[in-house]
């Protein structure tokens, strides 16, 4: 009778563990999926800056993570206006950052999201991304 308990608590246990493990998987993808969306919807300014390398470069671009986009301005102010509506559609709480520096053409894009539900409840996730301007 007591073997009978002990192979009894020791598949329990391990059932447990592939249960943890399967529940690890899923939220690791969940995460893996919004990082890939980031990736993909910071690359669509990214097309559209190169586009319009002289406005980018004075800082026509530049938004900071809290900051909103302009209500009136050129290409730019569209551009940022659908990047952020973009983020805000596809990761929950995302906003998104830009900062140019001209002396350099360098531009580095931030991508902020929650991310409670991934990565074993770690908060705020943030995708970097640094280009360089033509």
């Amino acid at each position: 009778m007591i073997e009978v308990l002990i192979a009894i608590l020791v598949s329990v246990i391990g059932l447990f563990s592939a249960m943890k493990l399967q529940l690890t998987a899923v939220s690791n993808t969940h995460s893996a999926y919004f990082r890939s969306q980031a990736a993909l919807i910071t690359n669509a300014l990214v097309d559209q800056m190169r586009a319009n390398p002289t406005a980018a470069v004075a800082g026509s671009y530049d938004i900071t993570l809290a900051g909103s986009v302009p209500g009136s301005g050129g290409l730019e102010v569209a551009d940022l206006g659908q990047w952020r509506a973009d983020l805000v559609a596809t990761l929950p709480s995302a906003t998104g950052s830009v900062a140019c520096v001209a002396a350099t053409r360098i531009c580095t894009l931030v991508v902020q999201w929650d991310d409670s539900r991934g990565l074993s409840g770690a908060g705020a996730q943030q995708f970097t991304m640094n280009i360089r301007l033509p």
